[in-house]
């Protein structure tokens, strides 16, 4: 080969060792236009726009953010909401635990709501029961007049209290033994009961005799029928008890108490005194009671 054609060669090798780096310098520098253009600069971040914040009423709640709010709580949240706008609180309903097999179940009394809770109950107090009235029975006192004509038809023994106006211990047996239950039932039942005043005036006729008020000095007197059943002792009160044929059978000086006047008139009411002394009938009549 000639000079000349070896120099064509060199240089024609050397053009396209030329041209091949620049295009592997081209190519280069565009791969790493492309890669730095992925990421935008700083300068032209956007930043995000937030929501128009709306004002929070007096009546909303503030409720906290949490990614694991379940559906039940936010129901629960929205009735709490809801209620409130009304009003009223409504309290939660409480966990009740399941009874075993070994408890029983309480029975709970009915009770009364109170307030605006429906949740809150409070147990009713039952009033105390007053008990029934009952009417207090009192002596059907009667005149001796009245007594003895009635005892004619329907025979029954005749008690008969003797007393005065002026008698202190009279009064006291009035507001104490005569207002007795016991002692009222029992000389309704088996007696014609008599007030006697033995300084009252007007005559009393009594198995055919008239007996009169007699007058002694001082203006102060008394009546022969008194002093007849008193056998002329007057002390007062005295009670004296007529049999079924309107005799004497005893009279009773003094104060009598509830007891010694309930067992005066079982005494005399049982006929007890036909064949009991009094000693042996009242010891055993305070066993009995």
């Amino acid at each position: 080969m000639n000079t000349k054609r070896v120099h064509l060669i060199m240089r024609n090798l050397f053009l396209l060792t030329s041209v091949f780096s620049l295009f592997v310098t081209m190519a280069v520098a565009q791969s790493s236009k492309v890669r730095g253009g992925a990421q935008p600069a700083a300068s032209s971040a956007i930043a995000p726009v937030r929501p128009a914040t709306t004002p929070r009423s007096n009546n909303t709640p503030t409720i906290s953010k949490r990614s694991n709010t379940s559906s039940a709580e936010v129901k629960k949240s929205e009735d709490n909401i809801a209620a409130k706008s009304r009003g009223s609180e409504t309290a939660p309903s409480p966990t009740l635990p399941r009874p075993t097999a070994k408890t029983k179940t309480p029975t709970i009394p009915a009770s009364t709501t109170t307030g605006s809770r429906s949740g809150q109950q409070a147990a009713v107090k039952a009033a105390p029961l007053k008990p029934a009235t009952i009417p207090q029975m009192t002596i059907k006192w009667m005149t001796i007049e009245e007594a003895l004509e009635k005892s004619k038809t329907e025979k029954r023994k005749i008690f008969i209290d003797v007393y005065t106006d002026w008698c202190g211990w009279c009064k006291h047996m009035d507001s104490t033994t005569f207002k007795d239950q016991a002692v009222v039932a029992y000389i309704n039942e088996k007696y014609y009961s008599v007030k006697l005043n033995a300084e009252q005036t007007s005559d009393i006729t009594y198995k055919g005799t008239t007996y009169k008020f007699v007058k002694q000095n001082g203006g102060r007197g008394y009546h022969e029928l008194a002093a007849l059943w008193l056998n002329n002792r007057l002390s007062y009160p005295t009670s004296v008890v007529l049999n079924e044929d309107q005799d004497l059978i005893q009279p009773i000086p003094g104060f009598q108490d509830t007891k010694k006047m309930d067992a005066i008139l079982h005494y005399f009411g049982t006929d007890s005194h036909r064949k009991t002394p009094w000693e042996k009938y009242e010891k055993t009549y305070a066993r009995e009671k």
